[in-house]
């Protein structure tokens, strides 16, 4: 019964920073996108600019609409955007566009970590709901006591959202590579700067929110005939 207790307070203790991590990054991408960014570049110049400034010269940068985007890919050296953010003049596209851009600069035991932070990210998107239907097949089929079902889906709901927290330093290493440059390039834009420092710090933590979302994910991600809606 104690353990039970103490899977169930640490599942929900992970949904109460998921909730939190999610609102922060929507409350902040609401006031970016009222904010002008201070030069006339979208999301993509801008990173482009970031990029070339830092002698990453193999990075393709792609608008993409789909369920997931905003990220750099590691293996394909892909910059996926959204539209909003890829064509965006304002502080939201700004700052999610040169974050996921700072990634590209990461080598190394770094891009090790990055790769590793990827798989983090997926098992919060998808493990909780996929549990979720295994347990409820097994407690139909096999009869499965509620009580194991419930300690199962818990446990591995907390374990995933434990490596996420856990794999977070990526994202703030990639925040510090970017901070150097843009404190040159916003030098007399001091305002806009520390909004930026705002909104980036919530685009670092923005996917500790993905598991009040696993549903979504699995369902127009996951199954067969979902594919395409992934960059190919």
């Amino acid at each position: 019964m104690v353990i039970i207790l103490i899977l169930i307070a640490v599942f929900v203790l992970g949904i109460g920073v998921s909730q939190y991590a999610h609102g922060k990054f929507q409350d902040s991408m609401r006031q970016g996108h009222r904010a002008v960014a201070p030069e006339n570049l979208t999301g993509a110049q801008i990173a482009s600019e970031f990029l070339r400034g830092q002698g990453v010269l193999d990075v393709r940068i792609l608008p993409h609409e789909g369920v997931i985007s905003d990220y750099f890919d590691p293996l394909r050296r892909c910059l996926y955007l959204r539209r909003d953010t890829h064509d965006g003049k304002n502080l939201a596209a700004w700052s999610l566009a040169l974050h996921e851009a700072a990634h590209a600069l990461q080598n190394g035991e770094d891009k090790e970590a990055l790769k590793w932070r990827h798989t983090c990210i997926n098992l919060t998107r998808y493990l909780p709901t996929t549990m979720g239907i295994i347990a409820v097949v097994m407690m139909a089929a096999l009869k499965l006591p509620f009580r194991l079902a419930l300690m199962a889906f818990a446990a591995l709901c907390a374990a995933s959202m434990l490596l996420n927290v856990g794999s977070l330093a990526i994202e703030y290493n990639a925040n510090q590579r970017l901070r150097r440059w843009l404190n040159e390039r916003l030098e007399r834009h001091s305002d806009a700067l520390d909004k930026m420092e705002i909104i980036l710090a919530a685009v670092a933590t923005r996917e500790l929110g993905d598991i009040l979302r696993s549903p979504r994910y699995f369902f127009l991600t996951a199954l067969p005939g979902t594919g395409g809606r992934r960059p190919s």
